[in-house]
């Protein structure tokens, strides 16, 4: 899709008809099949996405599109809504929008002289409950051609004493990372565990489907998506839908997150927090809406709500974005690159990048009465009335695969600190070394105990914190097993901190999952110290079965951390859908990546005498791959209940509206029944 976006119209004529044509039929060649319901829904497509189920008054944007250019341009015929007739009303929206600045891209029209159709009706609602089937009929070259959907329109009605809900994500962990985390810190006696994460004494399990509208594996982008708006899009999309005009990225047709929707009606707070870069498709999910999760400045400036001509997204053609967009109160994470306007702005966060329309996105922040932090102290002493804005150092070392905008491993925040080692080697020893500027990043823990005490104090009415510890992710794609379970453990200190919080919150609820799973799985053991002193053949050292035993991980200063990271008996974690990569089985000092330019050629930097391990993806592939695989959900709190069992990615959009709604059992999911006053919250 990101070639076809790059694509420009720059004739007219015959040259502008036939050069759609081509774009036309290549867009169908990867769009079509995740909508089509029969012949003529092969010719005409309505967004949103079909069987979505949505809340009374949730907004979102209704478009009809043909899909194949006609020999003349395609005109509407009808619309109907369970057999009413809303054509009128349909054209009569679509005439006002046009007449706003920018109009074509509020309508979002294809190109003059494409023989396509396509409108669309921006931040509609549908205010009952219940079932609409909605008809679209265009006349394409004299036939009248038709697309139908059916929408689900639950009912939402805040009930009862719940109004904290706390989103915990660990991108990329699949159950075997989290079983790999509890055997990292606690252990196996008397062949049962030590003990749990706090991720497992959560009360409440269930499963999660991932899959995307276009593929059975998904992206963080759609996943997260599903999440918060309980609709299905393509991969790469933010609460966005594909659309006929594949040469721009910013005219699709969007919908409401969870979150925008309870700040516009109810005023709730906003708040994120993460290890990645701050405008990643993950805590991006929770208030952009954008069908291509790359367009980091657009992201960035919904977050605050800003909008204005001579920016990357200006004011004209944007006023119905502008009508959804909520600002994010809380804010805390890497990526100044996507806020500041220049490199020497770039270079105080020691990066190169920074924004393509050279304008200053953290002057704004202040202006609107954001306190900016920038390392961990900074952040503890801001004050929690006022919005908050993060912006943290990423991995700064040269080749790291991390880079400059993601915070790094949370095994090197604690070797800068002086809290672990590698090889009995500190932040000075390694090569390169552990840069001491790495002990002023917070942890994610940190952030979030801080963006909690903000958001309780400036929106006490109610809301919605989602936390992430992206490197699970970022460090599964470049093959660094090690650090990836270093990162499920401080997302499970996220999750102690918050479970405290919980505890004497108990109009709160807490949910952790993952947007998907990634390959890995705790394969067996193996001897560090034979493979430091080269005393076993690298083709003999990973221990399966009994001759596997047991890890001699130590947490000695009790800070939830192993004190070093290759232990004399250490974990060995196999990894499938992968590039051709070598490993020595032992953490390396930096996180370099696996591969080249071909994922069929390690990278000979790394390793270079690690037993070889071929790639079972596609040569074009060159990190470790996300996989089809459910992962788990736990809950505590106030309808926790409702997360048990197996249940797709939307469901858990609906179950957490249910939960604002009073409903409690899980019985009364589909009737949609309120909380009564007889009812109690646990």
């Amino acid at each position: 899709m990101s070639s076809l976006c790059s694509i420009q119209f720059v004739g007219k004529g015959w040259k502008v008809v036939s050069f759609f044509v081509v774009i036309a039929i290549t867009w169908l060649a990867t769009v079509l099949p995740v909508q089509a319901q029969g012949a003529d829904e092969e010719l005409v497509r309505i967004w949103p996405t079909n069987n979505t189920t949505l809340l009374v008054e949730q907004r979102f944007d209704l478009r009809v599109e043909s899909l194949i250019p006609g020999q003349s341009a395609p005109t509407l015929e009808s619309i109907t809504i369970n057999g009413n007739n809303f054509t009128g009303t349909f054209r009569q929206r679509i005439n006002e929008q046009l007449q706003l600045p920018g109009g074509s891209i509020e309508v979002g029209q294809p190109p003059e002289g494409s023989n396509l159709f396509g409108q669309t009706l921006r931040n509609w609602s549908l205010s009952q409950p219940g079932r609409y089937e909605v008809v679209a009929t265009l006349n394409i070259d004299g036939r009248q051609v038709s697309a139908r959907n059916t929408y689900r329109v639950q009912p939402f009605q805040r009930r009862g004493n719940l109004n904290k809900i706390i989103f915990f994500v660990g991108d990329g962990m699949g159950t075997p990372l989290r079983t790999g985390a509890r055997i990292m810190k606690y252990g196996v006696r008397d062949g049962q565990p030590g003990g749990y994460l706090e991720i497992e004494k959560m009360p409440v399990l269930g499963l999660v489907n991932t899959h995307s509208l276009d593929s059975i594996i998904p992206d963080s982008a759609n996943t997260a998506a599903a999440w918060v708006s309980g609709a299905k899009t393509i991969n790469n999309a933010l609460n966005a839908f594909p659309d006929n005009t594949p040469e721009t990225n910013f005219d699709n047709p969007r919908i409401e997150t969870l979150p925008q929707y309870m700040k516009r009606r109810y005023n709730w707070g906003i708040g994120m927090v993460t290890t990645a870069f701050l405008t990643d498709a993950t805590p991006a999910s929770f208030a952009a809406n954008q069908v291509q999760r790359g367009e980091f400045e657009w992201i960035a400036q919904q977050y605050f709500d800003f909008f204005r001509d001579g920016w990357y997204v200006p004011e004209t053609g944007y006023r119905s974005l502008k009508e959804l967009s909520q600002p994010v109160d809380v804010l805390l994470g890497p990526g100044a690159r996507h806020f500041v306007p220049d490199e020497n702005r770039a270079a105080e966060f020691r990066d190169t990048v920074f924004r393509r329309d050279n304008q200053d996105l953290i002057a704004v922040a202040r202006q609107q009465g954001y306190t900016i932090v920038t390392d961990v102290n900074s952040m503890n002493q801001a004050p929690n009335d006022r919005p908050l804005l993060g912006l943290f150092l990423g991995d700064f070392r040269e080749s790291a695969a991390l880079g400059p905008q993601n915070i790094p491993s949370v095994l090197d925040l604690l070797i800068a600190r002086g809290r672990a080692t590698i090889d009995g080697r500190g932040a000075n020893q390694l090569t390169p070394p552990v840069p001491s500027e790495f002990a002023t990043i917070p942890k994610l823990e940190e952030m979030t105990r801080k963006a909690i005490a903000a958001l309780e104090a400036q929106s006490p009415q109610g809301w919605m914190l989602q936390v992430e510890s992206s490197q699970v992710d970022k460090l599964a794609h470049p093959l660094d097993p090690d650090r990836t379970l270093y990162e499920v453990l401080t997302l499970d200190k996220a999750v102690e901190v918050t479970r405290q919080f919980v505890a004497e919150n108990p109009n709160s609820l807490m949910l952790v999952t993952a947007d998907h799973a990634q390959g890995q799985t705790v394969g067996g053991t193996v001897d560090s110290q034979a493979i430091r002193e080269n005393r076993i053949d690298l083709n003999e050292a990973m221990q399966s079965f009994g001759n596997a035993g047991f890890t001699t991980y130590q947490d000695t200063d009790n800070d939830g951390y192993p004190n070093e990271a290759n232990p004399s008996t250490k974990l060995a974690i196999g990894i499938s859908a992968r590039p051709t990569f070598r490993t020595d089985f032992l953490t390396d000092d930096v996180n370099l990546p696996p591969s080249g330019e071909d994922g069929t050629e390690p990278n000979p930097e790394r390793d270079p005498n690690g037993l070889l391990l071929t790639n079972d993806l596609q040569r074009q592939t060159t990190v470790a791959n996300h996989t089809a695989d459910d992962v788990p959900i736990a809950a505590q709190g106030p309808g926790a209940g409702l997360f048990n069992g197996v249940m797709d990615n939307i469901e858990v959009f609906q179950r957490m509206a249910a939960v604002i709604s009073g409903v409690r059992n899980r019985q009364d999911l589909a009737t949609g029944r309120p909380f009564t006053a007889t009812e109690t919250e646990s």
